[in-house]
């Protein structure tokens, strides 16, 4: 395994234990009163606000990019970023937070249709399987066989599954944008754009003023650090290097940290049969990402190493 590789692989296993951990510290906020709506703005902004103090300390350069590509983060930030969290904090404040992780992580199933109605890969054996397994683990996990459970959970599953719908284009859209740009540059912008559109529906006034605790503010802080900065720095250097199909894969570790956060801190369970269905759905998202893998392009950062002009070339663009 080539150095690189060996990073990207580290870099995902640590921001999805930081995602799942710090989940937990998210949902015993909703249980005070902050609405999930409100807690994406505070912890998009104050995100924001860190990198662009750091950018502007360190490295001004992260800051530039072309005016043409300006519509190109604006989706990435609104579309991507905001909507996929807000869909996923509004999930874990309906379900236990194993379950949310579990319906966010079919994301490879979409990214799976995707792949099949766009990029017109064919439809192997081992797809259909993957497939049928992953809706039979998702009826499982999702207590299809208990209407008091699907009641129970009906407004967080299908939040869960919008959430999945999101993120999946999260991971194609960011993928695309990081083979143009450094992945600090993209959060900063993905960010900013993101908390932008979430302020139009949250009022930053209110926040500001809202008498939030010293221990509150510092839980802010906790989330905009370990549980947004980092951790998505993390990931983009990660799917940089291995590709979104080897981070699908890898970062299912969340569901594992997420859940046993869970248990150990609110006590949190789910059912056997729950639980069954939870391994069926990680088992057929792995061999869906296996199969992707095979046809995957190279990694962006290879992609931009490849693209950076030799040393010993001319810097003259050929007529």
């Amino acid at each position: 395994m080539a150095k690189e590789e060996l990073r990207g692989y580290l870099y995902v296993l640590a921001a999805t234990t930081l995602w799942g951990v710090s989940s937990v510290v998210a949902k015993s906020l909703f249980t005070f009163g902050i609405p999930p709506a409100a807690l994406i703005l505070i912890r998009l902004t104050l995100s924001v606000l860190i990198l662009l103090f750091v950018f502007l300390c360190f490295n001004r350069s992260r800051l530039i990019i072309p005016m043409r590509e300006v519509p190109y983060f604006i989706i990435f930030g609104c579309l991507g970023l905001a909507t996929s969290q807000f869909t996923y904090y509004f999930t874990i404040s309906k379900i236990n937070i194993g379950l949310g992780l579990l319906i966010q992580y079919c994301a490879a199933i979409w990214i799976t249709f995707y792949a099949l109605w766009f990029q017109k890969e064919p439809l192997s054996k081992w797809k259909i399987f993957s497939l049928f397994l992953a809706f039979i683990g998702c009826y499982l996990a999702l207590g299809g066989y208990r209407i008091d459970l699907l009641r129970q959970n009906g407004v967080g599953i299908l939040s869960g599954l919008a959430c999945s719908f999101f993120v999946a284009f999260q991971t194609l859209y960011g993928e695309k944008m990081l083979t143009r740009h450094h992945p600090w540059t993209t959060i900063f912008y993905g960010f900013g754009f993101g908390a932008i559109a979430v302020g139009f529906f949250v009022s930053p006034v209110q926040i500001v003023t809202g008498g939030y605790s010293l221990k509150m503010w510092m839980a802010f802080f906790y989330i905009a650090i370990f549980q947004t900065l980092i951790p998505f720095g993390l990931y983009l250097h990660g799917i940089d290097r291995i590709r979104a199909t080897r981070a699908s894969i890898t970062s299912a570790w969340e569901i594992i940290s997420g859940a046993l956060s869970a248990y150990v801190v609110l006590g949190e369970m789910l059912y056997p049969l729950q639980i069954m269905g939870g391994v069926a759905v990680l088992v057929a998202i792995i061999l869906l990402q296996i199969e992707k893998e095979r046809t995957a392009p190279s990694s962006s950062f290879s992609i931009r190493q490849k693209e950076k002009p030799s040393p010993l070339s001319s810097s003259r663009v050929p007529s």
